[in-house]
């Protein structure tokens, strides 16, 4: 909507904000494992924030974190509860936004909300779930081309399946990215048997190690996982925290 800037109070605190979209349609990408996994990682630097999930049909991060708020995207004025949850926290996460990239970024330019986020003292981080297959890159390109270098760009190439992934490597997705100064960490393969323990019990990797259900070698597997991955996300804070 031309000429719209909603948001555009700043916080009266002088509080920064930063919210962070999981934006990728494909489903199966490690979405929500990569939220749960963030989310452990935010409590952990004791950071005020809300979660929401937009995907009624499978609810995965609710079903790990259940504090996590439904958000209907089926109209795109529901959105806005993203921004006002910012009253009350310092930074908001969004769960993979399945099947409606399109809208969310559609809703950033219908509020200029990227054009107004300096007044409000937001930052705003764009998560690319990336696996070996066209269709992951092809639709980070498609954002990166969008946006360019009005946000903070993470990929995240999902090592599940593959230790590599040339399509993403050779891509013109991946140069654009770059050149947007997007940083690049990996999201490891959780052994399938633990994997499977946490998907029975919708256990996080937390809850797990306070289970006294799992073996020392099981619990010493989980702990190496999450220093892994605790460690590149260290790295990449300034994009990731308020």
């Amino acid at each position: 909507m031309a000429g719209r800037t909603p948001f555009s109070k700043t916080d009266p605190n002088g509080r920064s904000k930063r919210l962070i979209v999981v934006a990728i349609d494909k489903g199966g990408v490690g979405k929500s494992f990569f939220c749960v996994r963030l989310i452990e990682w935010l409590t952990l630097h004791g950071v005020n924030f809300c979660a929401f999930d937009p995907d009624f049909s499978n609810s995965t991060l609710t079903r790990f974190y259940p504090p996590a708020t439904f958000l209907d995207t089926r109209h795109s004025e529901n959105l806005d509860q993203i921004v006002e949850a910012f009253d009350s926290n310092d930074l908001i996460l969004v769960d993979g936004v399945g099947a409606h990239q399109r809208i969310f970024l559609d809703w950033m330019e219908e509020t200029d909300l990227l054009n107004a986020k300096q007044q409000m003292g937001l930052a705003v981080t764009l998560v690319l779930l990336i696996e070996p297959d066209k269709d992951t890159v092809h639709q980070a390109g498609e954002a990166a081309n969008r946006i360019g270098n009005q946000v903070d760009w993470l990929v995240v190439q999902n090592f599940k399946q593959s230790q590599q992934s040339r399509i993403y490597e050779q891509s013109h997705a991946r140069q654009t990215l770059m050149a947007n100064g997007a940083r690049e960490i990996s999201l490891g393969k959780l052994s399938p048997h633990l994997n499977e323990t946490l998907q029975a019990r919708s256990w996080t990797i937390d809850q797990a190690l306070d289970s006294s259900e799992l073996n020392l070698l099981d619990r010493q597997r989980l702990v190496a996982y999450s220093r892994t991955w605790f460690e590149q996300l260290d790295q990449i804070k300034s994009i990731l925290l308020p």
